[in-house]
């Protein structure tokens, strides 16, 4: 977890390690990287973190004020395991602008004065990053229905905030109900994020997916059959 800047004066961020799980954890490793508006990383670095109790809470590492010539940051926060598997892997989205509440006499119940805002806007001046989309398809014995997506991004902008839909007809509306692993994900550059989609079974089944994203226009496949499991 990322805290925004949100303490003290403000220049420095702290990433902690919040253990939901009903065991401790332990050989685990913070990595966060920081990267600007035109997708170039500007940060990369990482700290091992002693073990983590169930329902507990440990300090991961610290992060300065980074890129100050991108209005808006973007904060990679991964979690490791002692293999080096990815544990967890949250994006934010940080402006320099900080939120002002004011002066405390602002901060009253149900009446918020606020001084001024984070400014996210530049956002939309974000160049245009095109996914390459792949979709696979495997029938269960169950008669429900497994759809691997896969977004890779070539280019070197970040693609933000993708979200998948899996669809009978190419114009159709999403299938519902649906589960998926992950949506609303971010693509950097040069990686790939999967995303499984599960339908139970239904008389229309699965056959495209349509991914769009707050810098990417929408992209409309179909989705390939493979052996029923």
């Amino acid at each position: 977890m990322f805290d925004s800047y949100a303490t003290g004066d403000h220049d420095t961020a702290h990433v902690s390690v919040v253990n939901q799980s009903p065991r401790e954890r332990t050989g685990l490793r913070v990595r966060v990287r920081t990267y600007d508006l035109t997708g170039r990383m500007r940060d990369d670095r990482s700290s091992d973190v002693p073990a983590v109790p169930s329902n507990g809470v440990v300090p991961g590492l610290s992060l300065p004020r980074l890129a100050a010539d991108s209005p808006v940051v973007f904060v990679r926060c991964e979690l490791l395991d002692e293999n080096g598997a990815v544990v967890a892997d949250n994006t934010y989205w940080q402006s320099q602008q900080l939120d002002d509440v004011g002066p405390p006499v602002n901060d009253q119940a149900f009446d918020l004065v606020q001084s001024s805002w984070a400014d996210m806007t530049p956002l939309n001046t974000m160049a245009q990053a095109p996914l390459q989309v792949t979709a696979h398809r495997t029938e269960s014995a169950d008669g429900s229905a497994s759809v691997l997506i896969q977004l890779h991004n070539p280019g070197r902008q970040i693609a933000f905030f993708e979200r998948a839909e899996i669809t009978t007809t190419r114009d159709g509306d999403e299938i519902l109900p649906i589960e998926y692993s992950d949506n609303y994900v971010t693509v950097y550059p040069g990686e790939t994020v999967e995303v499984t989609g599960t339908v139970p079974g239904s008389e229309h089944g699965p056959n495209w997916v349509r991914v769009g994203g707050y810098n990417s226009a929408p992209t409309v496949v179909p989705i390939d059959q493979r052996a029923r499991r």
